[in-house]
């Protein structure tokens, strides 16, 4: 099973593939001075031309969904105080649609910094202990 690992900003998003390290950028107006995820659908096809970038869908995906992801989140602005459960949902229903339902896992946090490689499995390990 594969981990994606996505950091979230305002207006951009950056999404890496850790089995494969490719890593991709995105750029949409889906934020705004209040809020990371303002325009839910604009957000939602950022990821999914990321995920298509990073996990291209080969022809029988799409009638066997055998390709699974732990999908790893790091908001890295606008969480002072950490995300409110809408803030959460939003980022969950992002990453439902972007992946169109291609995830095993999903791990939310908020930190400062990305995280590298090693420290985005760490979180993983932790979370299945």
């Amino acid at each position: 099973m594969g981990i994606l690992y996505l950091t979230i900003t305002k207006n951009r998003m950056c999404l890496r593939n850790l089995r494969t390290g490719q890593e991709v950028m995105g750029h949409g107006t889906f934020s705004n001075q209040r809020i990371l995820i303002g325009a839910f659908f604009i957000a939602e096809k950022v990821l999914r031309d990321l995920v298509m970038q990073v996990e291209p869908l080969r022809w029988w995906d799409k009638f066997i969904r055998l390709r699974r992801y732990d999908v790893v989140i790091d908001v890295l602005e606008l969480n002072e105080g950490g995300l409110s459960e809408v803030e959460e949902r939003a980022i969950m229903e992002v990453v439902a649609g972007g992946t169109a339902m291609r995830y095993h896992r999903l791990v939310i946090s908020c930190v400062s910094q990305p995280r590298s490689d090693d420290a985005v499995r760490a979180l993983l390990t932790q979370g299945r202990a």
